[in-house]
Formats: structure tokens, C-alpha cells, sequence
């Protein structure tokens, strides 16, 4: 069993070859060679663009982490575990958990993935390895399943049996009859709990079975797989995934760990697919999964009367060119409250709040595309918010498109309560007046 290793984004791998004796930090790992080349081979797979990146630095070579973070493992079973970076207001540099604890705080907002499950009391264990704290979420969803009972169905059973059960299949019996003309070929109804929910549930625990590394879990799977014993595990999981979606409210209760299943056995996370180096890939951008996790905070704090629209796209740059509109605008946000519409975009770019003299580090082109947004859905104040980090602990002073369009660019601690984030953004853009 390989060894787990944690890195921040954009975070550098070197051997611990060249440099003997190194200790590695989240921000610089010193690897033994064969994790390193695991690491290096999956880096040279097209697919796997953008989370790997190979390089050579004063002769020697490099890996950075780039743009995703979660987990993936070689097929040598060495793990990597990239978290956000995250540099919290404050001169105190931030724990792996701390960071660990924000991802998982982020991931609970993420649509249409099982990690909307992953709460307060799996956050509480975040100073495990991230595989381990989603191992225990899974657990946590699949044992009062189980505890339930599993679900049976009738399913029709061919079998050759000594005496006629169910209904006789004439054409396999005289096919069968010159060999076994003591045997009738029958087609019989066995209420089973052999149907494909269940066996989706057996490759899940199987599938982790060979990836926890906590005596817990360890224990937990091994009597999950006891109650399981009489299930097989699946052989054709797309196939089994089809068969489970109908709508059966019988079947309701097994909502939560199908989603498990497509992200487990499919690799249908939002990383890369599994390859010739790759077992597993439990990967996300952390652009969407910190616009997800702002704009669920927005959701909530939605007051009567106001109107919240996430990735609306009514509007389009060019109005008219042959005969249609082109390039279709669609902010992150849009929220209107008394007479005020506010657009407001996140990016999840580290800036320096310090550097009043220059740009901050804001991209220009995140400027064009707001000032865009601002012009086309005609709001009156636009908001762009960037993750709070040491350098960036105050909201910079307001910059003015024009005499109608103030521009707002304030910090967002992901370390924080996400009610009072969005509070404290809502409170500077709304109820304060903007002078220019």
C-alpha cells in the first residue's frame, strides 16, 4: 500500500534525491524517486493537463500542482492529496487541517455530487487524510442503508432444476434434454436481494476496501461487506447505473450512495478519468467549487422581495451581427433588492491588497468582463470578490468605471462562517453609498 502526501496548490514536488535530508511542507514536497516518477508518468498523460506540470529547474526536475485540488492515486497506490491554498487574514501561517476543513466546508455546496452529504461531523475529523474523511462520509451514508434491510425484488431466474419451478422454457429443454433428460429448463420469479442498487454497493465498499488506511473504516467496511455477503459485486456498472435510475420510491433511499457509485467506480468526479497511471481521481477546480460555495451562501440570505439570479445569461456583448446576438454574457450573480441591481463575480485569485500604487494583481480582462456585465444587464453597482488571504484582509478603496458605476472588490474568508462572508459583503455593497 503506497503512502498518502499532502500539497497546496501550486505547490512544487522535487526528489528527495537531489536533495537528501530536505523536509518536505505543504508548499514543497521531497518525494522518494518511485513516487516521483508515479507522479511524473501521470503528469505526461494528455488528459491529466493542467493538474500536473512537468518542468526542469536548474537541471533538475519538477512538478507543480496547477488549478485542481482533492485527490489522485497512481497506480503504485500513491496518493496525493492537493488542498486550496489558503492564507488566512492574519500573520499565523494555516494548517493542513484548516485547509482541509475549508475544502470540505466548500464541497458541501457543490450541486449534484455526493459530497453535499459531508457535514459537520465528518468536518470535526478533518485532521485525517481527505480520502479517509470521504471514506467516512460514504460509510456514514451506506450503514443505515444497510441497517434498513437491502432491498429485494422479484427477479426472473433461469435455472435446470429436477422438478418444474415457475413457467418451462420449451426451446431450452429440448435443447438441453439430450444431456440432462432428468432435468427440466425452467424460468422461475426469486425474490432476491441480487438486483443492481445492491451490487453498486458492494463494488463501492470493495472499491474502498483497498483504500482506507484507518483500523475505523477498515472495521466498518469489513462488516458492511458481512451484510453484503449473499450480493455479488457488479460486472457492468454503467449498466446497473441505468437500470437503478428509474423513478422508484422504493429505491429513493438509495439516492445518495448511487451518487457515490458514478463517482467511484465511473471516476465520474470532476477531475480526469482513470488511465494507464492513474487509479482514481477525486479532483475539482477550485474556481467552481468556491463559485458554487459563494453563490449558495447568496442563496440563503435572499430576503422577500429580492430577486437572485446564479449564471443568468439574457444578455449578450454584441447585440446584433447577421442577423443574431453573439458572445453570451453570464455573471456568477445578479441580485436586485429596492431599486438596486448589484452583478458580482468571483475568482478565485490570490491579490495583494498592498500594492495601492499598482494593479493588486487583478487581471485586467476580469475588469473588461465585469464592466460588460455592468453595461449590458444595466446594474448600478458591481462587486468582484477574490478569496481574503494575508494580503488581502480589507476591501480595497472603490474604483469608478464612471460617475454611475462604482466597482467594489472585496475579500472573502473561506475560513469564516459563510452567513457572515456574505453578510459583511451585502453590508458594504448595499448599504453603503458609493462616492466617486
Amino acid at each position: 500500500m503506497g503512502n498518502t502526501y499532502t500539497l497546496v496548490e501550486f505547490g512544487v514536488i522535487r526528489r528527495l534525491s537531489d536533495t537528501p535530508g530536505s523536509v518536505s511542507s505543504p508548499a514543497e514536497l521531497f518525494l522518494p524517486d518511485a513516487a516521483f516518477d508515479a507522479l511524473k508518468q501521470l503528469a505526461s498523460e494528455p488528459d491529466v493537463d493542467g493538474i500536473l506540470i512537468f518542468s526542469l529547474q536548474k537541471g533538475r526536475e519538477i512538478l507543480r500542482a496547477k488549478q485542481y485540488v482533492g485527490l489522485l492515486e497512481t497506480r503504485n497506490r500513491t496518493q496525493l492529496e492537493i488542498l486550496p491554498k489558503i492564507a488566512a487574514p492574519g500573520s499565523l501561517p494555516v494548517s493542513t487541517r484548516t485547509m482541509r476543513l475549508a475544502l470540505l466546508r466548500m464541497l458541501h455546496y457543490l450541486r449534484n455530487s455526493p459530497f453535499r452529504q459531508v457535514g459537520t461531523a465528518h468536518q470535526q475529523v478533518a485532521r485525517l487524510p481527505l480520502w479517509e474523511v470521504l471514506i467516512t462520509a460514504f460509510l456514514d451514508e451506506v450503514a443505515p442503508l444497510v441497517a434498513q434491510g437491502l432491498q429485494r425484488a422479484y427477479v426472473p431466474t433461469p435455472a435446470m432444476l429436477p422438478v418444474v419451478r415457475g413457467k418451462l422454457q420449451i426451446a431450452e429443454q429440448l435443447r438441453q434434454n439430450t444431456c440432462h433428460a432428468e432435468r427440466f429448463a425452467v424460468e422461475y420469479d426469486d425474490f432476491t436481494a441480487d438486483i443492481p442498487p445492491n451490487r453498486l454497493l458492494k463494488s463501492c465498499l470493495l472499491f474502498v476496501s483497498l483504500r482506507a488506511r484507518t483500523l475505523p473504516n477498515q472495521t466498518r467496511i469489513r462488516q458492511l461487506l458481512f451484510a453484503l455477503d449473499e450480493v455479488p459485486a457488479s460486472v457492468r456498472v454503467a449498466a446497473d447505473l441505468k437500470a437503478s435510475r428509474p423513478d422508484n420510491r422504493l429505491l429513493a433511499r438509495y439516492t445518495p450512495v448511487l451518487r457515490w457509485a458514478e463517482v467511484l467506480l465511473l471516476n465520474r468526479a470532476f477531475g480526469p478519468p482513470a488511465g494507464r497511471h492513474l487509479n482514481m481521481a477525486l479532483l475539482f477546480p477550485m474556481e467552481r467549487v468556491f463559485e458554487e460555495y459563494v453563490a449558495a451562501g447568496f442563496r440563503r440570505a435572499v430576503q422577500p422581495g429580492d430577486e437572485l439570479i446564479v449564471q443568468g445569461s439574457s444578455a449578450y456583448l454584441i447585440d446584433d451581427h447577421e442577423g443574431g446576438p453573439r458572445f453570451r454574457l453570464r455573471p456568477d450573480l445578479m441580485l436586485r433588492r429596492r431599486g438596486e441591481l448589484v452583478v458580482l463575480d468571483t475568482k478565485w485569485k490570490a491579490i495583494d491588497g498592498r500594492e495601492s500604487a499598482g494593479t493588486y494583481g487583478i487581471e485586467q480582462a476580469d475588469l473588461y468582463q465585469l464592466y460588460a456585465y455592468g453595461k449590458k444587464y444595466g446594474a448600478t453597482r458591481l462587486v468582484l470578490i477574490y478569496p481574503a488571504s494575508a494580503t488581502f484582509t480589507q476591501p480595497l478603496n472603490l474604483f469608478g468605471y464612471d460617475p454611475t458605476l462604482p466597482l467594489y472588490v472585496v475579500p472573502f474568508d473561506v475560513t469564516n462562517a459563510l452567513a457572515d462572508e456574505v453578510e459583511n459583503v451585502l453590508k458594504l455593497t448595499l448599504s453603503s453609498r458609493s462616492v466617486l
